[in-house]
């Protein structure tokens, strides 16, 4: 077998092996809870350096309460999403109680947040959020809307 047709041959079998077969489903979170209506956003710096953006952030904490019911037992990976956003770069970091990873997300990507076997119910924790943006570009009011995808692995 030549050297081309092995490497035509391995790159078929990694495409058609269980682990790249994957799909993904919106989680319900609506059983979660914000913690205080409103995210007040504080100016980072009086004055920022040269060449640097103005931004402003604010912390905020939400109960977060998956339901992984419906793929209780099969293996996946939880992501939070955040759409991109019309008024530029919004940045999300956060630290978590421990069910759940912490991270940061920027507007436009998901990021890890579980993976593993999925438990039956409510997958719940307490996220301790901080949302930066750019200052000079936000609007006195902005929604943010975070979601939770799962991709599940195998059949």
């Amino acid at each position: 077998m030549s050297m081309r047709a092995l490497i035509f041959a391995l790159g078929l079998l990694l495409a058609a092996s269980p682990a790249m077969a994957r799909t993904t489903h919106r989680v319900d979170d609506s059983a979660s809870q914000v913690l205080g209506n409103t995210l007040k956003m504080k100016w980072d710096s009086v004055a920022p350096q040269r060449g640097q953006r103005p931004t402003v952030s604010g912390t905020i904490t939400v109960l977060v309460r998956l339901n992984l019911a419906p793929w209780q037992g099969r293996s996946g990976r939880v992501y939070m999403t955040l759409p991109a956003q019309a008024t530029g770069p919004v940045t999300a970091t956060w630290t978590t109680r421990g069910r759940l990873l912490p991270g940061t997300l920027r507007a436009g990507e998901r990021t890890l947040v579980y993976a593993g076997a999925m438990p039956g119910g409510l997958l719940e924790d307490t996220m301790r959020l901080v949302i930066q943006a750019d200052g000079q570009r936000l609007a006195r009011s902005e929604q943010l809307n975070f979601t939770f995808e799962i991709d599940l692995e195998g059949p």
